[in-house]
Formats: C-alpha cells, structure tokens, sequence
C-alpha cells in the first residue's frame, strides 16, 4: 500500500467521525488490525563439520616388542634342548609374519590366514605359541584378550600312511651301497629299539650299563624326566636276525670313534633334520616321488609303530611293547600297533579253544 493510498484511507475514515453524532464518536472503536505475523526464526546453522578423527590404533606395543618379554618369559621355565629350539623356530615364523603389528590390534582372522601358509604341523605348532604369547601378555597387563583362543588349525588333510616291513627293508638295501654308512645303522637302530628321532641321535655308547642300553626319552609330556627304558642287548628281531647288541658293535664301524651310536664319517653326531632327511630321501627313492599324498609320507617316526608291530607279530607281549616305547597307558601304545589299514585285506582267523 503506497503512502497517498493510506493517507486517502485516514481522511475518509476522518470525515465518518465527524459526520456521527458526538455520542456516537465516543463509542466507537476501531478495530485492531491483525499483526502480521512475525517470520518464523531461521533454522539454527548445521553445526561446523568436525574433522575425521585419525583412525585410533591399538595402544601399547608391537608384536616384537612383547617377544622381547616373552623370550625371557619361557627361558625361565626350564625347557630341554630340543623344546627350546623348536618353540624358537615358531617365533621366529611369528615375528617375521606379525611382529610390526600392534600386539592388541591383531584379530582372528589375521592369525587364521598365517596358519594357512604352514603345513597341519607346523600350523599346530604356530597356534599353540601364540596363545601362551597372549596367556602372558593378558597376565602381564600387555593385552586383553586373546585373538587366538578361538582359532582352528587347518584340517591336516591325511593321516600318514603306516610304514610296512617290506618297504624299510628296501631301504636298508638301498642304504648299504650309500656314502653315508650311517644311515644303515640309522634305520636298524630304530627298528630295534623303537624309539624316536631325539633319542636315536643323542644315543652313546656309554649307554650301555650291565648289558642294557640305557635311555632316558627326551620327551618329557610335563614330567620332571623322561621315560626311562633299559633295553637287553640281547633282545633280537627275527626280522633283520640280529640282537640290539649286534646293532650296537655295527654302528662302531660306521665313521670315526665318537660317543654317539649315530655319527658322520669325521665321528662328529648326527642332527636329528638329517636323519629325517636321508629317511625321506631314502623311501622316495624306493617307492617313487608319487607314491604318497604331500602329508601322507611315512616319516622316520612311523620306525617306531614298525618296530611295535614286528615285535607283536614276533610274540612280544603288548605289555613288553609298551615298556619298549615308553608309554604310560597301554591306550597310547595301541595307536602305534593300529597299522591303519595296511591289513585290513586280509583274512583272519579265529582261534579255536
């Protein structure tokens, strides 16, 4: 509304007044005018965006750093030899593959996927460190919690195949006409005597004590000792007709005198990675390079159910069996007579009363 149109409104609404009369004029009351009414407020401003904060990263140290403690940690608690060596060879695969990560900012899913770069074994191996390395670390206020409890090693993908007779008589054969004489009198030490690749190459001749040969197993199984063995030297296997003692007086022509029963042409002791290396050499040159499965391959340990099965079919006692591997239970000495199939072909006979 322009200013001459308000103003043309008033003087009309002026000369109304003045043409009422006086009684009239006091009682009249102009109508309010609604207000217009006022905007509504303007919306407050959105609020400044805030900068994206850094992504937070796992307090405290890296994996490394917490192997320092760790290291110091197991040396404490009194391992044997070959326990440490072993335990070392898994954190050093750890280290490598995790040691630069933050030691609370690792998940299951990073643990799992470096399993799978292992064989079954050494996975099993792998994976039991790294829940004591976090056992101590929740203990020592190092972590909360453990990204390794719940982690399943990968599924071996086969059992290995039990070791016949036949096929280690193949490679006693083999291993006449070797360089390395050792490895004859490697595998008719282990046929003899049953016992595993730690006690074969720690074997001296001062183990010999009133016509036995002494061992004392280096596995301990969280005992304060090993299992103690005394075998007679005049315990035979018809299966290669010679007594443990025979096999004790071969293995002094082997190299040059040493203490150990197994030793190099210099006389200086075998280590237990060549013994089992030459063992595989020795039946992948026998049975051929596609005999078995990757994981399926007899091992030098697979000896020691041979060695329980001969003397079962020989007419040992399972008792005396068991006291010749060591075991505690007759249940552990049974897996190793279980030959996992290799007779399943065959016909049985029932005794008859």
């Amino acid at each position: 509304m322009t200013a001459a149109h308000l103003a043309g409104v008033l003087e009309a609404i002026a000369q109304a007044l003045r043409a009422l009369p006086s009684g009239d004029q006091a009682a009249f009351v102009m109508p309010a005018m609604s207000p217009v009414p006022a905007p509504p407020p303007a919306p407050p401003p959105p609020p400044a965006e805030q900068p994206a904060q850094a992504q937070e990263t796992a307090p405290g140290g890296t994996v490394a750093d917490w192997l320092k403690t760790y290291r110091m940690i197991i040396a404490d608690r009194g391992y044997d030899a070959q326990t440490v060596k072993n335990r070392t060879t898994s954190l050093r695969y750890i280290e490598t593959h995790l040691g630069a990560r933050p030691l609370r900012a690792i998940k299951p899913h990073e643990i799992a996927s470096l399993l799978k770069t292992c064989t079954p074994h050494k996975a099993g191996r792998v994976l039991g460190e790294l829940r004591d390395i976090y056992t101590e670390a929740i203990n020592n206020g190092e972590a909360e919690n453990s990204p390794a409890a719940h982690v399943k090693p990968p599924r071996a993908p086969g059992l290995r195949k039990r070791l016949t007779l036949e096929v280690w008589q193949l490679m006693l054969e083999l291993s006449k006409a070797g360089p390395q004489r050792w490895v004859y009198a490697m595998l008719l030490l282990s046929l003899a005597t049953g016992q595993r690749r730690a006690d074969l190459a720690k074997m001296k001749f001062s183990d010999v004590v009133d016509g036995c040969l002494r061992i004392e197993q280096q596995k301990k199984a969280r005992k304060l000792i090993g299992a103690r063995v005394a075998i007679p030297l005049t315990l035979r296997l018809a299966a290669t007709d010679m007594t443990l003692g025979d096999v004790i007086e071969l293995c002094r022509d082997i190299g040059a005198p040493g203490e150990h029963l197994l030793r190099s042409k210099g006389g200086k002791p075998i280590e237990m990675s060549s013994l089992s290396a030459r063992f595989r050499e020795h039946i992948v040159a026998v049975l051929g390079p596609d005999a078995h499965k990757q994981f399926e391959w007899p091992s030098l340990h697979e000896v020691r159910s041979l060695s329980a099965r001969t003397y079962i079919a020989e007419g040992m006692a399972p008792a005396t069996v068991q006291t010749l591997l060591g075991h505690k239970h007759a249940e552990m000495t049974a897996i190793y007579l279980n030959d996992r199939g290799l007779t399943d072909a065959e016909w049985k006979t029932v005794e008859c009363a």
